[in-house]
């Protein structure tokens, strides 16, 4: 009886400190010193989509001549580098903004009313210090429907 205590004990001391020195060796990964803003790697850091005009643009209904907005956290390369397509197919312009954060969605003519439209933002969207985006965003938003006179 005395010895099967003994061993009792003895196998609660082993996995006690086999809890602590788990514990110990998690906690150190995870309180890595923080990474300074001038480092490469944020530098490198991927690009994001930070926030839509209107917001949320996903399921959002809009007016038909409204312009759609997507802002990044890295400036493109250039207007010609923010890979969009529309479906059903819409003929719009782009602009960005002075940082080149934002790109603006403009129809050239006013969206067909009561109709749901699929926004890409294509994976070859290209970003200041970086090569193509490599991912693809898709949005999905409506237009006011045409209740009649």
């Amino acid at each position: 009886m005395k010895n099967s205590k003994l061993i009792l004990v003895i196998i609660l001391l082993i996995l006690l400190t086999a809890g602590i020195i788990y514990f110990i060796k998690t906690q150190g990964t995870k309180s890595q010193p923080a990474v300074s803003q001038d480092s490469p790697s944020t530098q490198t850091e991927s690009a994001q989509i930070l926030s839509t005009k209107p917001d949320p643009l996903e399921n959002s209904i809009i007016a038909a001549s409204d312009p759609v907005e997507i802002t990044f956290n890295k400036p493109l390369q250039n207007i010609g580098e923010l890979k969009i397509r529309i479906e059903p197919k819409v003929e719009f312009k782009i602009e960005l903004s002075s940082d080149r954060k934002t790109g603006k969605i403009i129809p050239l003519k006013p969206l067909e009313l009561g109709i749901t439209y699929t926004l890409f933002i294509g994976p070859e969207t290209k970003f200041d210090g970086m090569g193509n985006w490599g991912m693809e965003k898709i949005y999905h938003f409506k237009t006011v429907k045409y209740t009649g006179v």
